[in-house]
This record gives structure tokens, sequence and C-alpha cells, in this order.
């Protein structure tokens, strides 16, 4: 009987494992936590490295560096943003935001995504109160009204198995099979867009610059890490597409530049594309109606997905991560129920009004920055405007840093 059974080891679960484990913390001690994973790589220390690198927030780090985790991710090499630069095309109407203005090393970080697991599954196998039970799938869930307990079919190298625990965590992305199981409804809205990521390098330093410009197509990225290189989010249309993903690499690197713009360009010199394959995927916007059941919890992107405009989706999974660990271990100390209602309702109300926020003014930034309506392009224009004067400065960069969220 497992206290805790988490599905899913990525970003967010295996976050979830490390803030219950027993590294550091040695109250996790009595608290068995099982994890189930399908990617057999996990296990092996094998993480593909496709480019691809989310933005945390300093509020994100700093949840991390509580877990113990965050040291780890450091090791292997994060890159911290010195100032953040938002802008319409090549409009002189742009918005930077520096560490300067805040009494922080950096207003976020860089963290490529094979960096980030590594550094979760090596803490998480030193964790004595935690079994990784990979690779593995769920093929049902059930809950056992008369034991009151809830029951995982699992199917993995030594068969088919049932599993049980006093609560199920659902970490399994957004496109949930446990939500799916839990006949949890969403409330979704597809974009007609495709965000390609790319790795590059540049001839000069980016000086840990990132910047973030709003076109036709949706934003365009640049996201810096080690070594002189960055992440290119390219947000592009569905008619688009097709087109650039098929292009030979030289003729793609020209599309690219031109979105750089001059003044970038000038900045960073030559570029030259590192990824060997372009990674893409379709943003949309979902929110489960609910984030609990009978024991079991979503969190992370089976409760809710977003749109990655200001790169806000992984960090709102960490905080999720963090509220739940903080529910979880002080029900644990104090001998309560962890799959009880109330424990989990008390997880549902710190986190639902953040991620909706989160969520619906992501949407419309992206529908108001794309537009091409005037009297759109005039509100964005003077919002950005706005956003020049330093206390409204002040107010974004809290934010945007997650430091309303940053653990006691």
């Amino acid at each position: 009987m497992f206290d805790v059974l988490i599905v899913g080891a990525g970003m967010v679960g295996a976050s979830l494992a490390c803030a219950l484990g027993d590294k550091n913390c040695t109250a996790n001690s009595t608290l068995k936590v099982g994890v189930i994973e399908g990617n057999g790589n996990f296990l092996r220390g094998e993480f593909t490295a496709d480019g691809r690198a989310s933005a945390i927030a300093y509020g994100s780090s700093q949840i991390w560096q509580n877990i113990g985790v965050w040291g780890g991710m450091q090791r292997r090499g994060v890159t911290p943003m010195h100032k953040i630069q938002v802008s319409e095309g090549d409009l002189p109407y742009q918005v930077q935001l520096r560490r300067e203005d805040t009494n922080h090393e950096a207003l976020g970080y860089i963290v490529e995504n094979a960096v980030t697991l590594a550094s979760l599954w090596e803490f998480a196998k030193e964790c004595q109160n935690l079994e990784l039970i990979c690779p593995a799938k769920v093929l049902d869930i059930d809950y056992d009204r008369d034991r009151d307990v809830m029951r995982v079919k699992i199917s993995s190298e030594i068969g088919e198995q049932y599993l049980e625990t006093k609560l199920l965590v659902g970490a399994d992305g957004g496109r949930s099979q446990i939500r799916s199981m839990a006949n949890i409804e969403i409330d979704e809205r597809l974009y007609e867009q495709t965000c390609i990521v790319t790795t590059i390098k540049s001839e000069n330093p980016h000086q840990n610059f990132a910047y973030e410009r709003f076109q036709p197509s949706g934003p365009f990225a640049v996201l810096p890490l080690g070594g002189d290189r960055a992440c290119v989010v390219w947000t592009a249309t569905k008619e688009e597409t097709p087109h650039l993903l098929a292009l030979d690499e030289s003729t793609f690197l020209q599309e690219l530049t031109q979105r750089f713009g001059k003044p970038l360009m000038q900045m960073l010199g030559n570029i030259t594309i590192e990824s060997k394959t372009r990674a893409n995927y379709v943003p949309r916007w979902m929110h489960s109606q609910t984030y609990i059941k009978q024991r079991l919890v979503l969190i992370g992107d089976a409760a809710h997905t977003t749109h990655p405009i200001a790169g806000q989706g992984m960090n709102l999974g960490i905080r999720d991560v963090n509220a739940l660990a903080k529910v979880l271990k002080a029900a644990h100390q104090n001998n309560q129920d962890l799959g009880s209602d109330k424990v989990l309702r008390a997880y549902q109300g710190k986190r639902r009004w953040d991620n909706l926020g989160v969520i619906w003014l992501t949407d419309i930034s992206n529908r108001m920055f794309s537009s091409q309506n005037l009297f759109l392009k005039a509100i964005r224009r003077l919002g950005l405007l706005i956003l020049q004067i330093s206390l409204f400065k002040r107010i974004l960069m809290y934010f945007m840093m997650g430091m309303h969220q940053v653990p006691e």
C-alpha cells in the first residue's frame, strides 16, 4: 500500500516525488511514495537533448532550491536571465525588464529540459522512501469503496499487477490518461498555431538577454543558454508550419534571421543552427473542471495547459508541486488521511485561481498581439508604453518572476 502513487515522472511529476522524498527531509521517511513512468530511458539516465528548454521564474527556482534539486541543475548548467525585452516586431514600442530593478541575481533562468530531468531523477534515486516503477503503463484505475483505497492496474516488465494507494496523483501531461480514466471533464481551446523549437549558436555573446517579439503569427522568443547558445521558440501559423518544417537548413536559417530583426542580429552576429531536428508542438488552452476526485488529484499539464507566451506553463506546474507537497506533508505530520476530501480541497483552493488567471492572461495576450485589428494594435502599443513606467514595470516583474508564490 502506497501513501502516494504518482503517475508520470516528467519534470512536474518527478519534482513532486523529490518534494516528498526523504533525502533532505527525514520527516518524509515514513511516507511510502511510488512513481510510475513509461519511459524506461529515464531510469537508465538517458534524457533526450532535443533543444527544448523551459523559462524558470525566480520563484520556481526557489521552490526547487527548497526541495534540494536546484544544485544539481546548476551543476549541469542553468542560464540566468539578466534582461528581458518585450517588443512588437521592429516597432520602437518595447519594454526592458532588468535584474538591477530587483534584489535578485536574475529575473529567472533558462534550463534545458534534459538538465532538469537528469537532476530530478538523480535526486529521486537517492530517496529511500521512493519506489521507481519504470518502465510501466497504467491499464486501469478503480476506487474501491469498501476498502476506501485507489487500485491501479499496471503492466510492467514483470507482467500485470495491481497497486493500491491512499492517493493517486495524475502528473501524466496534457493528454492525461489518468484524467480520462477518472472521467474529469475539461474546458479546451485549440490555437491555429505551431511552436517550432530550435537551438542556435551566436558569433557574439548573448549577454544573458532574453527577447520576446510579438509578430502577426504569434510570439517569437529567443532564450539564452550556456556557451552563447539560445533556444528559439517560433510561433508559426497553421498555414506556414508545413513549409517551415520542410525547408533545408540554410533556407530555414535565412527565414529565421529575418524574424530576429536587425537590432538583435547586429548584437548576436552570425548565427548557426545546432539542433539536428526541429521540435514542434501545437499549443492549446486547457483547464480541468476539477483537479480532484475521490483519492485522486491532478497536477501540472494534466490539470491545465496554456499558451507558451511568457513561458508560464512549467512555472504553474512547479507551483502546483509546491502547494500539493505542502498540504500532503502537513497532513502526514498531523496523522491525517492524505487522500481525504479536506486535504485535496485545500490543494485545489490554493492553485485553481492562480492557474486560471495565468491561462486567461496568456490567452488574451496571444490573441491581442497576434491580431491586426487597428483598435487592438492601438491598445497593445499603449500598453507597452504604460509598462515603461517604473511602478507598472515592477508589478509586471513581480508576477512574471513568481514572487507571489515564493516559498516561505
